[in-house]
């Protein structure tokens, strides 16, 4: 039930008031100890549907996997039972959030978007995303923009976990950014990582362009390290790498099924700024 997020004890909220503090205390299990919550929440049910949530999470900190409690963000027994559920509107605001020490501002907005409510045997109450499909696509769009300077630290955050997973722990990441046209992206990455008793630096290049399609073609592709050992590893990961170099990767088909993205904008100035919709 990786992907399921713990709402307390079941059985579901029958109330507005119920859900918005089950949120809440989500909200407060996602933060740093000693956090206070200052998030602002507003949700309105329709039987097991919600009609709408509204989430304000300005000065919102994501606590790192270290400080992440797992046991109470995630059910620990297993599903004895589903409803199928909507969440008609969700509208999520930060201005700004904080992931990793970045400051992220956040205004996105979703709609019919499907998901179940769990009970397990231990007693709990869960809510588990379901996969959208083409009869039920998902509808909405996003701007999410993050000063320059601090763009490592909230990919890193946000990375992170899937990073531990592979064994991989980057106490470093600076990320560079210059737009050379409209849909024309230089990237650059400065990292240090260590895997196992193996450390040092990692340095990146490459340069991405977004056609009109909703197209990304990957060229100039360059990994390297002055650590002869990582470099070693990085030869395994070239390979990988050299096919992407010149490759067209359709972003509207590599999409699961019920995502149709419409439109992507990224712009650099002292924030880098993304907007993407949904149709």
């Amino acid at each position: 039930m990786a992907e399921s997020i713990l709402l307390g004890h079941a059985p579901r909220p029958t109330s507005a008031a119920q859900l918005e503090k089950r949120i809440r205390t989500l909200v407060v299990a996602a933060e740093p100890a000693g956090i206070a919550c200052t998030s602002i929440i507003d949700a309105a049910l329709d039987g097991a549907d919600v009609e709408h949530l509204h989430l304000d999470l300005t000065d919102f900190t994501l606590a790192s996997e270290v400080d992440r409690d797992r046991a109470r963000l995630e059910p620990q027994g297993a599903p004895v039972s589903s409803e199928d559920a909507v969440l008609r509107r969700l509208r999520v605001k930060a201005d700004p959030m904080r992931i990793s020490g970045a400051a992220v501002r956040l205004d996105a907005e979703l709609s019919d978007v499907p998901f179940q409510w769990i009970e397990t045997d231990n007693g709990e109450l869960a809510v588990e995303l379901s996969r959208p499909d083409a009869a039920h696509p998902l509808h909405g769009w996003a701007r999410v923009a993050v000063p320059k300077e601090q763009l490592g630290k909230a990919v890193l955050g946000l990375a992170e976990s899937a990073l531990l997973d592979h064994g991989v722990t980057v106490t470093k990441l600076d990320i560079d950014v210059q737009a050379e046209g409209p849909r024309e992206l230089r990237l650059g990455l400065d990292a240090k990582l260590r895997k196992g008793l193996i450390g040092g630096h990692v340095t990146g290049t490459a340069r991405a362009s977004i056609d009109d399609r909703m197209g990304v073609t990957l060229s100039d592709i360059a990994l390297d390290s002055g650590n002869p050992l990582i470099a070693a590893l990085l030869g395994a990961v070239r390979g990988r790498v050299a096919k992407l170099e010149g490759r067209r990767i359709d972003l509207a088909s590599e999409l699961p099924e019920g995502i149709r993205l419409a439109d992507v904008q990224v712009e650099v100035t002292d924030d880098v700024t993304i907007e993407a919709r949904l149709v």
